[in-house]
C-alpha cells in the first residue's frame, strides 16, 4: 500500500467532529496570525548568527499544521506554542512528499527527491556521495546524535551517515501479518535524546524524530479521555507533552544557545478528498506542514521572537538556514535558500507522491506551488488558487489555461525525472514495511505505455478506501 494502512474511525472514516474542529482551528489561526502581525510579520529574522550554538532538529511524523494550538488547531500544544512565541512560525511551509523517508531525506540533505533519489519508503537507499546536515555539522566539529521513532527511518536506508550515535531502539514486529508498528513512543525517544545531550560538553547537533501522531491514533491517558472522539488531536497533544522536557532543557541551558527547528515530515488527510491517511494524494492536508525556528537558552537572550511569516518556505530551505545561522560555508549547489535572506517574489515548491505509482502501477503524481497557485500534474490535471480556495475544492485547470501553462513551465524547468533504479528489498524489510502499510503485496513493475484517466489516483480512490477498510476489519478481528 502506498500509505499507512490504518483507519481513523470505523470503516476508515474520521469523526466529523474532528474535521469540524480543524476547520474552526483554521479560522482561529487566521485571527491569531493577525494579532501576531502587530508584533512583526515576515520582518527581520529573530535569529542571531554565531558558530557557538547547538542545533536541535525535531521532526514530528504525520503532523498537520492546523492541528497545533499555535496554528489555531484543536490540540493543546503549550510546549510548541512557547517555542513559536520565542521564534518564527511559518504559515505556508510545504513538504516535498507525503512519505516519511522521502521527506526526511530532503530535510537532512536540502535536496529535492529527484536529486537525492529517495522516492518511496522502500526500494531506495540514500546515496553515500551526498552531504547531509549531520555530515556537514560533524565536519564543523559538532557531536552528532539521532534518535528516531520508527522503522521507515531505520539506519539501513542510509540517513545514519554522519551521526556519532543513531539511536533506533524501537519495538520490532514479530508477526508478518499482524500489522504491528515498529516504533517507540515519543517519551522513550525524548528520554534517549536528553540523556545523550546531557553528556555533551561541546557543540552538539541532535535530530529527534517522534512518530506518535501516525495512525493508528491511540493516545495515552489523560489525552485519550480528554480527546475522546478526536484521537488524532489527542496524539498531537500527547506528543507535545512528551517533547516539553526536551524543549525545557534547551531553553534553560545557559552555557550556549540552541537553534531549534521543529517541523512535520508531512500531514494527514483525515478523510479529505477521500483519503484516510497519507501517501496517495498531495493535497494541502498532507503536504502543508508546521515549521517553527527559534533560538533558545544561552547566557544572553537573542532578539525578541513571536514573529509569524507568511512567506512560502520548503523543507529544502532547512539545511541552508541552519548552515547560515551557525556560520558554516554556504553551498551554492543547494536548491533552497536561507530563511535569513529576503524572500523572492515567487517561490516554487516541488512536490510528488509516487508510492501508488511504484507499488500499484497508478499514474505518478508530481506538481508545483508557485506563489499561492498549485498545479497537480496527473492525467486529470488539477489547478488550485490556495488563497481563495485553501481546501482545494474547485479545480480550475480547464478555466485558467495561461496560469496552468506557467506552472507547467516551472515543473519542466525542475527536470524532475522519475525513479531510475529501485532495489528489491529483502523479505524481512518488506514484512516490516508491510506491517506499517507502506508497501503492497507485490512490487509493481514499470508502467508500459501512456497513462490515461483510468490510471489517475482520483479515479481509483475507492480501491484505496477498500484496502483501508479491509485492514480495519482485520484489526478488529474480522479476518474472514
Amino acid at each position: 500500500m502506498s500509505n499507512r494502512s490504518r483507519n481513523v474511525g470505523r470503516a476508515g472514516r474520521p469523526p466529523r467532529s474532528i474535521l469540524a474542529l480543524l476547520a474552526i482551528g483554521a479560522v482561529v489561526a487566521l485571527a491569531a496570525a493577525g494579532w501576531y502581525g502587530l508584533r512583526g510579520r515576515s520582518g527581520e529574522s529573530a535569529l542571531v548568527r554565531t558558530d557557538d550554538q547547538n542545533v536541535l532538529l525535531i521532526t514530528i511524523d504525520t503532523l498537520r499544521a492546523d492541528a497545533l494550538g499555535c496554528y489555531g488547531g484543536p490540540a493543546a500544544t503549550p510546549a510548541i506554542d512557547r517555542l513559536a512565541g520565542s521564534g518564527t512560525r511559518y504559515t505556508f511551509a510545504h513538504a516535498p512528499a507525503p512519505l516519511t523517508l522521502v521527506s526526511h531525506a530532503t530535510i537532512l540533505s536540502g535536496l529535492h527527491p529527484f536529486q537525492h533519489g529517495i522516492r518511496d519508503n522502500s526500494g531506495f537507499r540514500f546515496p553515500t556521495s551526498i552531504p547531509t546536515l549531520a555530515t556537514r555539522l560533524k565536519a564543523a566539529g559538532f557531536a552528532t546524535g539521532a534518535f528516531v521513532g520508527a522503522f521507515p527511518l531505520h539506519s539501513q536506508f542510509g540517513l545514519n551517515r554522519g551521526f556519532d550515535v543513531y539511536d533506533e531502539n524501537f519495538k520490532e514486529s514479530t508477526l508478518p501479518a499482524d500489522f504491528a508498528i515498529s516504533e517507540r513512543p515519543a517519551t522513550a525517544v525524548v528520554a534517549a535524546a536528553r540523556s545523550w545531550i546531557a553528556q555533551q560538553r561541546g557543540r552538539w547537533f541532535a535530530w529527534v524524530h517522534v512518530f506518535d501522531p501516525h495512525a493508528p491514533y491511540r493516545p495515552p491517558e489523560p489525552f485519550a479521555s480528554q480527546y475522546a472522539g478526536h484521537a488524532y488531536a489527542g496524539e498531537v497533544a500527547a506528543t507535545d507533552a512528551a517533547l516539553a522536557p526536551l524543549l525545557a532543557d534547551a531553553g534553560a541551558a545557559i552555557g550556549r544557545r540552541t537553534l531549534v527547528v521543529l517541523t512535520g515530515d508531512h500531514g494527514e488527510a483525515l478523510g479529505d478528498h477521500g483519503e484516510q491517511t497519507h501517501g496517495l494524494f498531495a493535497y494541502e492536508s498532507t503536504l502543508r506542514v508546521p515549521l517553527v525556528i527559534a533560538q533558545v537558552g544561552g547566557a544572553s537572550p537573542g532578539r525578541s521572537g513571536g514573529a509569524v511569516s507568511d512567506d512560502s518556505v520548503r523543507h529544502i530551505d532547512i539545511v541552508p538556514t541552519v548552515i547560515d545561522v551557525i556560520g558554516t560555508r554556504s553551498d551554492p549547489g543547494l536548491p533552497g535558500r536561507s530563511l535569513l535572506s529576503p524572500a523572492p517574489a515567487i517561490t516554487v515548491s516541488y512536490f510528488e507522491a509516487l508510492s501508488a505509482s511504484l507499488n500499484r502501477g497508478w499514474a505518478p503524481l508530481t506538481g508545483v506551488i508557485a506563489g499561492h497557485e498549485k498545479l497537480v500534474d496527473l492525467p486529470v490535471p488539477e489547478l488550485y488558487d490556495l488563497t481563495s480556495d485553501p481546501q482545494e475544492r474547485t479545480n480550475v485547470a480547464d478555466r485558467a489555461g495561461d496560469r496552468r501553462r506557467v506552472l507547467e513551465a516551472h515543473l519542466r524547468e525542475l527536470k524532475a525525472a522519475g525513479p531510475v533504479e529501485r532495489r528489491q528489498e529483502d523479505p524481512a524489510t518488506l514484512a516490516r514495511l508491510k506491517a506499517l502499510g507502506y508497501v503492497s503485496g507485490r512490487e509493481a513493475g514499470p508502467h508500459q505505455g501512456r497513462y490515461t484517466e483510468n490510471d489517475d489516483p482520483k479515479r481509483l480512490i475507492e480501491i484505496d478506501q477498500k484496502i483501508h477498510d479491509a485492514i480495519d476489519r482485520f484489526q478488529r478481528g474480522d479476518a474472514a
